[in-house]
C-alpha cells in the first residue's frame, strides 16, 4: 500500500531517498489491520535475513504517537515477535558478514541504519539499546541469534548512539550500548564509540547528523570524535556495567544451583536440606514467627564436619543470609553458600507456613483403628492413664515399654514390636535404671529390652521439636510422659495447658502414654478424674484409671468411669495387675477382677458383671433395687439389664414391677463369665492374651458352642478380632520396615535405660 504524505515526509526527514525508501520496502499499513487506539496511520517496517529476503519480523512507526504514563510509543511491534537487527538491503551482508576486514557501524533505529547504509556505509540498527538480547519464556536473556551471524573477531566496529547519551539523565541508553560493545569485545572485536556533536535543538541522531552535513558529510565524518571503551566519558557506564555483569553471573549461578538435587526433609517442624553435590546439610530447627518474620536455629554440616552449630538466621532476611554465606565461605570457599542458603529458606519458609498439604480422603483398608499395645494405646494417639500417688503408674509404664519393645504378649496386653522413649519429669535414670534391673530380673524373658531415656525439665512444648528429630531418627513408635503435670509446666486447669501439651505430642508424631495424677477435688459420689482441666481428657483418645487399694500390691486398670473414654470403640474390661517386690525384684502377674470375691475392686467393673454379681444371690430384684445396691444410675441399669436379657437376666412380673435374677445358664456358667483377657476365642489363630495356653479352658453354652462371642461383645466386635485390627495388627500397618532397631548414635541428653 502506498505511502501517506506523512509518512514519505517522515522518512525523507532522514534523509532517505526514493530509490532507498522503495529497496527498503516500506509500505503504509492498511487501516483494517491498525486497531491501535489513538493511531491514525502507521507505516511498516520490514526486516531482511543477509541475504536479503524478508524474515517475518516487522515494526510499524505510529502517526500520532500514543502517549503513555511512562513516556511517548513511537513504534510498534507485534507481541510475541523476537527483536533482530535491522539489515538494511543496501548491501551485500552476507559477504559483509563473513569479512571481518570490512569494519561495520552499529545505531539505534532503522531509519539511521538506512541513511548511512545510504552512503555506502555499512551500517546496522537495533531498536533499542537494549534490543540485541532477546527474553525467553522462562525469563532468562540471550544475545539474538542475528548478532552470532556475523563473524566479529578482529573487525573494527563504531556504535553510535544519539546525541543526548552522553547526559546524565539519559545514562541507561548508554549503558545499554556499552553492554552491547562489551558483549562484541567478547567476541574479538574492536569497539570505538562515535560521539556526535548537539546543535543546541536537542539530541542528534546520525541521520539528523547526515541531513544537516549534507554533501559535505564525507569531510566531517573522520572528524567526529571516536573513543574507546576506557575513555574518562565512560567511565560511570563501565562501573555500570561491571556491576550488571556480576548480576548476570549471580542469576547464572543460581539458575544452575536451582537445577542442583535438594532433598528435604520435614522431622515434625524441624527441616533438614541436604545438597548432594556439594555434600552439604542444613537443619533448620526451632523454627518461630516474630515481628520481623520466621526465624530459625541453624546447623550447617559438610560431609561429617560441622561448620555452623545453632546460629539464628531470619528465613526472609537477605542480610541474614548475606552475613552467613560470607562467613561460610571462609572456611569452604567452593560451596555457592549464598544460593544454597536462599534455596533452602525459600523452600523450608514455604512448608512451614503451608503446614500439612490438602489431600484427597480416601477409604482406608480397615475401618478400625489398630493398638500398639492392645487394648491400652491406639497406634499414633494419646491415652491418657490418671492414677493418685503410690499406685504404681511408673513401675507399670515401665513394665508396657519393655513388652512393647519386645513385641510379647503377656498379662492380658499385647504389643506390637516398636522402639519406646520414656520422657521423665519425676525421677532420674539412677532410679529408674533400678527400676529396670528389678524388672529385668523379675521377667528375664524381657531383659533384653532397653527403652530410651531422657530426664526432662522444660514443659514438652518447648522441646517438641528436638524429641520429635530423635523419635524419628530413633524409630520411636511409644513416648511415655511421666508425668503430666510436670510435662505441661503450667496452670493445669487451663485449657491451654492440655492443649499444649497434645499439640507437642502431635508433633512427635507417634503413640503415647500420658501419667497424670487424680484430682483432689473430686466430689462424693463421682467418678474419680485427671487432675486439671477436662480437655486432659477430651483431648485424649483412650483414658484409663489405675486404682490400688490401702496396703495391696494389686492396681486394676479400667475404663468403667464416666471420666474414662475409648473414642475408637467400647470402653474396655478391667485389666488386673499384681507386683511381687522382692529385695532384688519385681514381677508382675495379672488377676482378673471379674473373678474375685472379695476383690476390693467392685466399683471398676462393667456395671453387667456387678450386676451378675450382685443377682449371684438368687434373690429377685426391680430395676431400682439394683440400681440403689449398685449406687449406679437407674438408667443405666435398665440398659444393661435389657442387653443382658435372654442370656444372662431374666425378668418376672409386668414391665413395670418385674424383677430380675440371673437365667439357669448365667447360674450354672457364672464362674466362666470372665473378661476377655481370659476367655478362649473362637478364631484358633488367635492365641490367648493371658495365662498358659494349656490351662484354657472352653467354655460352652448348652449348644455346645463358644460363650466368648457373647463376652467379646462386650469390648468390641467379633470381626474386629479376626479381621486382625483388635489384636494382629497387618503387616501393612507396622511391621520390621517400618519399625527399626535403634540408632547407635545418640545425642547426650537421649540414653539407652540400663540396668
Amino acid at each position: 500500500m502506498s505511502l501517506a504524505p506523512e509518512h514519505l515526509s517522515d522518512l525523507k526527514a532522514s534523509g532517505l531517498t526514493d530509490d532507498t525508501i522503495s529497496a527498503c520496502r516500506f509500505t503504509a499499513v492498511r487501516p483494517h489491520d491498525n486497531r491501535l487506539r489513538g493511531v491514525a496511520s502507521a507505516y511498516l517496517i520490514p526486516y531482511f535475513d543477509l541475504d536479503g529476503r524478508p524474515n517475518g519480523v516487522e515494526r510499524w512507526k505510529l502517526f500520532p504517537p500514543i502517549v503513555r504514563p511512562n513516556g511517548t510509543q513511537k513504534y510498534h511491534q507485534p507481541l510475541n515477535s523476537a527483536p533482530a537487527l535491522y539489515l538494511p538491503p543496501l548491501h551485500p551482508w552476507d559477504d559483509i558478514a563473513r569479512d571481518s576486514q570490512r569494519s561495520i557501524c552499529i545505531t539505534e533505529g532503522e531509519k539511521k541504519a538506512a541513511a548511512l547504509c545510504q552512503t555506502s556505509i555499512p551500517t546496522f540498527g537495533v531498536a533499542g539499546v537494549w534490543n540485541w538480547r532477546q527474553r525467553f519464556d522462562h525469563g532468562e536473556r540471550l544475545v539474538i541469534p542475528s548478532v552470532d551471524q556475523i563473524v566479529w573477531k578482529d573487525r573494527d566496529v563504531e556504535l553510535i548512539p544519539d546525541s543526548d547519551v552522553w547526559r546524565e539523565e539519559k545514562r541507561h541508553a548508554l549503558c545499554g550500548f556499552y553492554s552491547f560493545a562489551q558483549e562484541l569485545v567478547s567476541r574479538g572485536a574492536n569497539v570505538r564509540f562515535i560521539v556526535l556533536p548537539e546543535d543546541g535543538h536537542g539530541k542528534v541522531g546520525v541521520d539528523d547528523w547526515l541531513v544537516k552535513t549534507g554533501a559535505r558529510w564525507k569531510d566531517y565524518w573522520p572528524l567526529l570524535d571516536r573513543i574507546a571503551l576506557d575513555d574518562r566519558r565512560l567511565v560511570k557506564a563501565a562501573k555500570w556495567w561491571q556491576e550488571w555483569r556480576e548480576k548476570q553471573a549471580l542469576q547464572l549461578s543460581l539458575q544452575q544451583a536451582s537445577q542442583e538435587p535438594m532433598e528435604i526433609m520435614d522431622l515434625a517442624g524441624s527441616f533438614q536440606v541436604r545438597f548432594p553435590t556439594h555434600h552439604v546439610a542444613l537443619s533448620f530447627q526451632r523454627l518461630s514467627e516474630n515481628g520481623r518474620g520466621v526465624s530459625a536455629e541453624l546447623t550447617v554440616t559438610v560431609g561429617q564436619i560441622d561448620l555452623l552449630g545453632e546460629t539464628d538466621i531470619g528465613l526472609k532476611s537477605d542480610s541474614s543470609r548475606d552475613k552467613l554465606a560470607k562467613s561460610l565461605s571462609r572456611t569452604a570457599n567452593h560451596v555457592p553458600w549464598k544460593h544454597l542458603l536462599e534455596r533452602a529458606c525459600g523452600e523450608v519458609l514455604k512448608r512451614h507456613r503451608h503446614g500439612e498439604p490438602i489431600i484427597e480422603l480416601e477409604p482406608a483398608e480397615s475401618t478400625h483403628t489398630p493398638f500398639v499395645l492392645n487394648p491400652i494405646v491406639y497406634r499414633g494417639h494419646q491415652t491418657l492413664i490418671f492414677a493418685p500417688g503410690g499406685s504404681c503408674k511408673s513401675y507399670l509404664a515401665l513394665y508396657i515399654a519393655l513388652l512393647t519393645i519386645a513385641g510379647q504378649r503377656q498379662n492380658g496386653i499385647a504389643a506390637i514390636q516398636t522402639n519406646v522413649l520414656y520422657l521423665d519429669w519425676e525421677l532420674d535414670h539412677e532410679t529408674v535404671g533400678a527400676r529396670l534391673k528389678a524388672l529385668h530380673t523379675g521377667h528375664p524373658e524381657l531383659a533384653h529390652c532397653r527403652p530410651s531415656y531422657r530426664r526432662c525439665t522444660q514443659p514438652l512444648h518447648l522441646e517438641a521439636l528436638q524429641i520429635a528429630v530423635e523419635v524419628a531418627q530413633r524409630h520411636i513408635g511409644l513416648v511415655i510422659v511421666d508425668s503430666a503435670a510436670m510435662a505441661c509446666g503450667g496452670d493445669l486447669h487451663s485449657p491451654e495447658s492440655a492443649i499444649k501439651l497434645q499439640q507437642a505430642l502431635r508433633r512427635i508424631g507417634c503413640a503415647s502414654i500420658v501419667l497424670a495424677h487424680v484430682s483432689k477435688t473430686t466430689a462424693e459420689g463421682q467418678d474419680k478424674s485427671a487432675y486439671g482441666t477436662v480437655f486432659f481428657r477430651e483431648l485424649a483418645r483412650n483414658v484409663w484409671e489405675l486404682s490400688r487399694p490401702e496396703g495391696s500390691d494389686r492396681v486394676v486398670l479400667s475404663q468403667t468411669g464416666t471420666t474414662c473414654k475409648n473414642s475408637f470403640g467400647r470402653k474396655q474390661n478391667p485389666l488386673g495387675f499384681e507386683f511381687s517386690f522382692g529385695s532384688d525384684r519385681v514381677q508382675i502377674s495379672s488377676f482378673n477382677p471379674a473373678d474375685e470375691e472379695e476383690s476390693g475392686f467392685e466399683d471398676k467393673l462393667p456395671l453387667r458383671d456387678r450386676i451378675q454379681r450382685l443377682l449371684r444371690d438368687k434373690t429377685s430384684r426391680s430395676s431400682q433395687e439394683i440400681a440403689d445396691a449398685l449406687h449406679a444410675p437407674l438408667s443405666s441399669v435398665k440398659s444393661g439389664l435389657s442387653q443382658g436379657r435372654g442370656k444372662m437376666f431374666e425378668r418376672s412380673g409386668s414391665q413395670r414391677d418385674g424383677k430380675w435374677t440371673l437365667t439357669a445358664f448365667a447360674l450354672t456358667h457364672f464362674s466362666s463369665l470372665r473378661s476377655i483377657v481370659g476367655a478362649s476365642i473362637v478364631d484358633p489363630s488367635l492365641q490367648p492374651l493371658s495365662g498358659d495356653e494349656g490351662k484354657q479352658r472352653n467354655y460352652l453354652n448348652p449348644h455346645d458352642k463358644p460363650i466368648v462371642e457373647d463376652i467379646v461383645d462386650d469390648r468390641c466386635t467379633p470381626s474386629l478380632l479376626k479381621q486382625g485390627g483388635y489384636i494382629n495388627t497387618p503387616p501393612s500397618t507396622i511391621n520390621d520396615s517400618t519399625i527399626k532397631t535403634l540408632s547407635h548414635s545418640q545425642p547426650e541428653e537421649f540414653i539407652d535405660l540400663a540396668d
